[in-house]
């Protein structure tokens, strides 16, 4: 029987801000612990929640026979109705990034509270603004995690190597193209990052300046993308992927890109070649 978890607040919840996530358990788990896949959510940073994908999560839980985790994060709302630029800055960019990683954090930290799996064995699953998300947690530990490794008291780099591999499906890697190819896009786009250009630019996963030091390792990554999408062109997908070639170098066997026939934007995530894929990336990481 499967056993879902909800609500669990993993840092301080305000009028603004949304701090929780659900734990679905599979209902055969593996012994003695499995995995968490960790999934975020798309929505263009000012939409969805949690309670949206809980079909998938079940089958994601079941199919795996892992942990799934399903976070919701601060959205960029306006505070003036289709007034973009009336969102406050607290809520801008880098907040989404920031709110998930304190949810890895939490989730790292209370591992023994809730069982079931193995805190250093971590797999991301990013959704379109959700695979933005997950992009810079993966590229950029030293701004998103290794605070939250300080805050919790954890050795420096623990968030990054639980990291085992990310998934990023049909997701947004550069801001600053995506809003050039769909002009239409201004107003989430505004709402989610402001007005300036540069943040565009500076906010995106691709092309980010990953850290110089010897512990920065780029996890295990899968680029996914349905040759339906119609809100995300298949580019983001392709220059991304060759983007996370460079950053591995000589381990660039380690990344992966795959198109396939999985539906539209939002519909890909219930399709069960959708659950087969992610199945198929995180159980072949589990065995190297």
């Amino acid at each position: 029987m499967m056993t879902v978890v909800s609500d669990i607040v993993y840092a301080p919840i305000s009028d603004w801000e949304k701090h929780t996530l659900d734990l679905y358990y599979p209902p055969t788990q593996k012994s003695p612990h499995g995995s968490l896949i960790v999934f975020v959510h798309g929505g263009a940073w000012r939409t969805g929640d949690k309670s949206g994908f809980v079909n998938m999560a079940k089958n994601l839980a079941k199919s795996t026979r892992d942990v799934v985790a399903v976070v919701n994060y601060t959205l960029s709302i306006a505070a003036i109705k289709d007034d973009p630029t009336s969102v406050p800055s607290k809520a801008q960019h880098p907040k989404h990034v920031q709110d998930v990683a304190k949810a890895l954090g939490y989730l790292y930290k209370h591992a023994s509270e809730h069982k079931g799996y193995n805190p250093d064995s971590i797999f991301l699953v990013g959704h379109s603004a959700g695979g933005h998300i997950t992009g810079l947690l993966a590229l950029r530990p030293d701004l998103y995690l290794e605070p939250v490794e300080v805050e919790l008291g954890l050795k420096k780099g623990t968030l990054h190597t639980a990291v085992r591999g990310v998934v990023g499906v049909e997701g947004i890697y550069n801001v600053d193209r995506l809003l050039k190819t769909w002009p239409s896009y201004r107003d989430f786009v505004v709402q989610g990052f402001g007005e300036d250009p540069e943040a565009l630019v500076r906010g995106s996963p691709d092309g980010q300046q990953v850290p110089g030091d010897a512990t920065f390792v780029l996890p295990q990554y899968a680029v996914i993308q349905s040759n339906d999408d119609e809100l995300v062109d298949p580019d983001q997908a392709s220059d991304y992927y060759l983007y996370l070639q460079s950053v591995a170098g000589a381990s660039m066997h380690r990344v992966a890109l795959e198109f396939g026939d999985w539906g539209k934007h939002d519909d890909m995530l219930q399709t069960a070649q959708f659950i087969e894929t992610i199945s198929k990336y995180v159980h072949d990481w589990q065995q190297q």
